[in-house]
């Protein structure tokens, strides 16, 4: 699915934002479905759960923490979680390993993250650097002592490899609100001691930046698509950039990636377009593919095949009047490209270009075939799967199973409802005692209903398969499942939520159903983050 873009100011303020959120949510312990039983004569007691599947009771250690604690931030499966006390403004870092907590630490406001190494905080208000109210400080994860202060707001943190990233920052007093300097000069410094390691200019265009990079382990270094493409060496800065044309008139592009990943075999995922309201077309891209050492990509203008050091070993030049937003994946000794026809226009999505499929020799480059296929109604969505190229559009669902051929089979209202766009995201849906995986690959599309459901539309039998309302849908991470209890709004709310431990193959082994804000199950060891406090238990 390509990406849809952030609203004008989201970006800025969606750090600030996830935080606040996190500070503003929670839920009580235990609910119908559940039996407790905890003594308040100490902060630790026994508290168990009512197995939904068996019926049997899952019992565990309980920490009282007074009902008014938020789950902030946890870094490394959960291995250490970040809590805050509302009533005490106490920031709390729990080791679900140790089962217990390594310190207590008057937080003094502001956005929280936490790593190995300690907490990091921003938006202080307390302590001033010239004159502004943006910076990190972080604390020693033993005793919480203080250590440096640095006047940035952060676009990366990697404790592996001792380093967070950031720009300079400011608090305007007209709009309450923390802003970027604009020289668009990124800051590296040491996150054990707080030492500058190096200073660059990566420009994030009105202030939007970029926040996760792709890891690249062989060279320990991170690729970071900004207004260029870029490799940086975390302890000296910048090694190798590249000028790339995301749009009609190269406007700059900000970009967010997955997570630090050592899979190349994967692609990273799209890059945001920002708004940007000079009437430019942006969003002219495709997604990027690692693969044996090599990285493959394609702008505007041009399908790129390049190293690890961003030398170009082919380029293959595309129809530049008719490019847009684009996927492309690797199928064998072959690379296929499916341009969407559209790109983004003051924040707006808007059909440009022309929808095209194209595949070209992985060790050349050379074009095999490129096709411009009759799609019928206005384009809203578009999916790459294997040998066949989709388009959502105001009439249905068109398939494209040749992509040699430009015919395509309309799959109108009648077969697939009324749908908005195709869901690129991986849900789980129950059902009876087994997880189903809901999503866009090879054999299937996840179509999103505008009445809330999901919808699986089978490719082999053109039918839909599977229809799910957004509430009752799973995230997987491990071999957790959660469902967080949410209002018509989408905004998680306090009631009950469901969490389910499934096997390799699906099966459900635990389940259980109560208010919570965040789990974690690590080697066996699961651990509930409630409102009123912490449980863990081993299963």
């Amino acid at each position: 699915m390509y990406q849809k873009p952030l609203k004008p100011g989201l970006m800025k303020k969606s750090f600030l934002t996830i935080i606040m959120m996190a500070l503003t949510i929670g839920a009580a312990a235990g609910n119908a479905n559940n039996t407790a039983n905890s003594s308040n004569n100490n902060n630790n007691s026994q508290m168990s759960f009512r197995n939904l599947n068996g019926g049997t009771n899952i019992s565990g250690q309980y920490i009282n923490l007074d009902m008014n604690t938020m789950l902030v931030d946890h870094c490394h499966g959960g291995e250490m979680v970040l809590l805050y006390q509302q009533s005490s403004h106490e920031a709390m870092l729990y080791s679900n390993i140790e089962q217990g907590f390594r310190w207590k630490k008057d937080s003094q406001g502001g956005i929280m993250q936490v790593t190995r190494m300690g907490m990091l905080t921003s938006n202080n208000t307390v302590r001033k650097v010239h004159g502004n109210t943006g910076f990190f400080t972080t604390l020693d994860n033993l005793v919480g002592q203080h250590i440096w202060t640095r006047n940035i707001l952060p676009v990366y943190v990697n404790d592996s490899a001792n380093v967070v990233f950031g720009y300079r920052a400011k608090f305007n007093e007209f709009n309450q609100n923390y802003e970027f300097h604009a020289e668009n000069v990124l800051y590296a410094y040491r996150l054990s001691d707080g030492r500058e390691l190096w200073n660059d200019t990566i420009s994030h265009y009105t202030r939007w930046g970029w926040n996760n990079v792709t890891y690249l382990p062989e060279k320990h270094e991170f690729l970071v698509w900004a207004d260029r493409l870029y490799t940086i060496d975390p302890q000296k800065g910048i090694t190798h950039e590249m000028v790339l044309n995301t749009g009609r008139y190269g406007v700059p592009v900000g970009v967010t990636k997955r997570e630090q990943r050592t899979d190349h075999n994967s692609d990273a995922d799209y890059a945001f377009t920002p708004y940007v309201d000079r009437g430019y077309y942006t969003g002219i891209k495709s997604n990027i593919i690692f693969k044996n050492g090599l990285i493959y990509l394609a702008d505007g203008e041009a399908l790129y095949c390049m190293d690890e050091n961003l030398g170009v070993k082919w380029m293959t030049q595309l129809p530049k009047a008719k490019t847009s937003a684009m996927r492309i994946r690797l199928d064998g000794d072959k690379i296929t490209m499916q341009s969407s026809g559209m790109a983004y226009l003051e924040g707006c999505t808007y059909n440009v270009g022309k929808p095209f499929v194209a595949q070209f020799s992985v060790s050349d480059g050379a074009m095999d075939f490129i096709t411009f296929p009759k799609i019928d109604g206005n384009i809203k969505d578009a999916h790459l799967a294997n040998g066949k190229a989709y388009y959502l559009t105001s009439n249905g669902l068109n398939e494209i199973s040749n992509l040699r051929a430009p015919e395509t089979v309309v799959y109108g209202k009648d077969v697939i409802g009324k749908v908005s766009e195709i869901d690129n995201h991986t849900n789980y849906a129950l059902d009876g005692n087994h997880m189903i995986c809901m999503q866009s690959g090879n054999n299937s599309v996840l179509l999103v209903g505008k009445d809330g459901t999901k919808k699986l539309f089978d490719t082999n039998s053109g039918k839909i398969v599977k229809v799910e309302q957004s509430d009752k849908l799973y995230d997987k991470q491990d071999h957790v499942y959660t469902c967080m209890a949410r209002n018509k709004k989408g905004e998680l709310t306090d009631d009950a939520s469901d969490l389910i431990i499934a096997d390799a193959n699906g099966n459900v082994t635990t389940h259980i159903n109560t208010p919570f804000t965040g789990a974690f199950y690590t080697d066996g060891l699961l651990t509930l983050v409630m409102k009123s406090g912490i449980f863990t238990t081993r299963l």
